[in-house]
């Protein structure tokens, strides 16, 4: 089936970001456990957000980004996505990492399939939550240091 998307994907001509990556449902619950920073509580489900919906998200991340305070740069992040159903809300969560942690990933695991977790690592791991129905985030959250 998450073929099947793609192929569908692709004839839409939406395409996402080199650095983004649409998670399948299965990665769902390894992606919310995140061990140094919070994540959606109270999930009931995961579900596929279309490209156009991640778009969205891409598009508003440089300003959360800004306010936040944190002096990250975008260009530098990976990004995956998986949407959850949190508190009975559709919503999509995003794990950002820096490409840096690819290159230390003991397994060398394919980042597009398979959800990244780091604990510690400092403010260039993160996750946030958007609301696709009224365009906000929600509840970004910060890896901690060791």
């Amino acid at each position: 089936m998450a073929l099947l998307a793609l192929v569908a994907w692709s004839a839409n001509g939406q395409s996402l970001p080199d650095h983004c990556a649409i998670l399948p449902t299965s990665q769902g619950s390894a992606l919310i456990r995140q061990c140094s920073r919070g994540s959606p509580a109270d999930v009931s489900g995961f579900w596929i957000p279309s490209p156009s919906q991640v778009l969205a998200v891409e598009q508003r991340l440089p300003e959360l980004l800004r306010e936040s305070g944190h002096k990250l740069k975008f260009s530098d992040s990976y990004r995956q996505y998986v949407g959850v159903t949190s508190h009975g809300k559709k919503l999509i969560y995003l794990n950002s990492f820096p490409g840096f942690a690819l290159d230390h990933s003991s397994d060398r695991r394919d980042w597009r399939t398979t959800a990244l977790t780091v604990c510690d690592g400092g403010d260039v791991f993160w996750g946030v939550e958007f609301d696709p129905v009224d365009n906000t985030f929600h509840n970004i959250q910060f890896n901690g240091v060791a």
